[in-house]
């Protein structure tokens, strides 16, 4: 796997060195006129630019291919696994020819049937994720992607979304074809990463989703990708597509459509841009929903690391109560509460996805499932308490027999 932290080039790279062209991985294209792999250095693509791209000045294209070495070690690592982050500005003379980036790791490609010929290996994007019906599936070989795995491509996707905002790093260009997710583990992997800006970018045409709130022409910023990755999630949970993302809201999870979450998606769709909220809300309020633990604290995505407070002992077992006089009626149960989580801590990691025994979205699922033998207390206690009533009474029976 190639990652902006071990790239082997400078900030500015001379098309010469990189101008041998290895396998092809794209035609003209957007702003390219081709995408390949550098036969001089494998793992690594390189993008070159039609005239008159990019958009913006080759400034804006230098301080991001800078911005990594000025992030967190646990957004570096989001950055390196999740992106293909451009590591250095492609030049000829003076003019910006094209940008190199890392080649998507080999967990994000499938190998599909295709209709006439050998099946094909191809990268797995969004496009195979937002599908409703199993006969797309079925006709590509393809396993159907279960309500767990959608979760967690949900929840790297807004992960990888609350960093970029954390950043002001407008990515603009959500689409069925950008994002790549691996099976099973539900890690993402965000393509075409040189054309973000930094703090606005030049608008693009993403068709099924725009910002209906941005005309068209005005620039793009990190409150227009509030909107797009809230369509994506929505999109990714329920597999629903089209232009209007409303469908896809009905058909949530009846859970996560009436909890804080569901209004939370709500009001990215429909309030002004001020007002949606962030990727790192949805996922604390997606976290929140799925963990089954009551009052739970939500941690925040990629903490910047610190030294954690000691941690409490647990506190004694209670000792057991004395002896109750037979006549005297029982004392109410006492609710069995865990102990308390407490705050979130910087520099814990995000969550693991949830096992197959507690993850609400898992056939067979109950709440209450996982308490044990706490729930046989109280039958346990009046049981012994019935006994020693039925010993006292045959005791009063035999004092007044003759």
């Amino acid at each position: 796997m190639r990652a902006w932290s071990d790239r082997p080039f400078a900030p500015v790279t001379q098309l010469a060195e990189v101008a041998a062209a290895g396998a092809r991985i794209a035609g003209e294209n957007g702003q390219s006129t081709a995408v390949y792999e550098s036969a001089a250095h494998p793992g690594w693509l390189v993008k070159r630019y039609k005239p008159g791209f990019p958009d913006e000045p080759p400034e804006v294209l230098d301080r991001l291919i800078g911005l990594p070495a000025t992030m967190t070690p646990g957004e570096l690592a989001v950055v390196d696994a999740a992106t293909c982050w451009p590591v250095s500005r492609v030049v000829s003379g003076a003019a910006t020819v094209g940008v190199i980036l890392a080649k998507a790791p080999a967990e994000f490609f499938t190998e599909v049937r295709t209709p006439f010929g050998p099946p094909e290996s191809v990268p797995l994007s969004l496009d195979q994720l937002v599908q409703a019906d199993p006969e797309f599936y079925t006709a590509r070989d393809l396993a159907v992607p279960d309500r767990r795995e959608r979760v967690r491509v949900a929840r790297n996707l807004l992960r990888l979304g609350a960093l970029l905002e954390r950043r002001d790093v407008v990515y603009g260009d959500w689409s069925y074809a950008n994002l790549f997710w691996e099976r099973g583990a539900g890690r993402v992997f965000l393509i075409d990463m040189d054309s973000c800006g930094l703090s606005s970018r030049p608008w693009v045409e993403c068709n099924s989703w725009n910002d209906p709130a941005v005309p068209q022409g005005e620039r793009l910023t990190v409150r227009t990708d509030r909107y797009k990755i809230a369509v994506a999630v929505l999109r990714v949970l329920t597999g629903v597509r089209g232009e209007d993302p409303h469908p896809a809201l009905d058909a949530l999870d009846t859970r996560l459509r009436t909890a804080p979450f569901g209004d939370a998606l709500r009001c990215s769709l429909d309030e002004p841009p001020d007002l949606r909220p962030s990727s790192g809300e949805l996922l604390e309020l997606l976290e929140s929903e799925l963990d089954p633990r009551p009052a739970r604290r939500a941690v925040p995505a990629d903490p910047t690391p610190a030294s954690a407070p000691p941690r409490r002992p647990a506190p004694p077992a209670p000792e057991p109560a004395p002896a109750r006089p037979a006549s005297a009626p029982p004392a109410p149960a006492r609710a069995v509460s865990a102990p308390p989580t407490g705050p979130a801590r910087a520099g814990r990691p995000a969550p693991a996805p949830p096992s197959g025994e507690n993850d609400p979205f898992a056939p067979g699922y109950h709440p209450g499932a996982g308490i044990g033998a706490e729930r046989l207390v109280v039958p346990l206690i009046i049981a012994c308490l019935g006994v020693l009533a039925l010993l006292l009474l045959s005791g009063v029976i035999a004092a007044l027999l003759p």
